[in-house]
C-alpha cells in the first residue's frame, strides 16, 4: 500500500467546495482545511503510486477551484 500527502491550493472562496469533493474520493483517507500557503491537506492511499497519480491527475486536479497541487510520496 502506497501513501501520499497532497497539498492543494484553491481559488479564493473555493476552499470549502474543493475540500468537500476531495474528502469524498475513496482513495483519500483524510482531508483537512488548513491555514498557510496551502488550503487543503489530504492523505491518499492506494495499492500503487500509479493509482494515486491517476486520482490526482484525472480527478483532484479537475475539481473546479483547484489552482495547484503538491504531492509528496511517503517513503517510510
Amino acid at each position: 500500500m502506497k501513501e501520499s500527502l497532497i497539498l492543494i491550493t484553491t481559488e479564493i472562496g473555493a476552499e470549502e467546495g474543493v475540500y468537500n469533493e476531495v474528502k469524498e474520493k475513496p482513495e483519500i483517507q483524510k482531508a483537512a482545511l488548513i491555514t498557510g500557503k496551502y488550503d487543503i491537506f489530504a492523505i491518499a492511499r492506494a495499492d500503487d503510486i500509479r493509482e494515486i497519480s491517476k486520482v490526482l491527475l484525472t480527478e483532484i486536479r479537475n475539481i473546479e477551484g483547484v489552482r495547484d497541487t503538491i504531492t509528496n510520496v511517503v517513503i517510510k
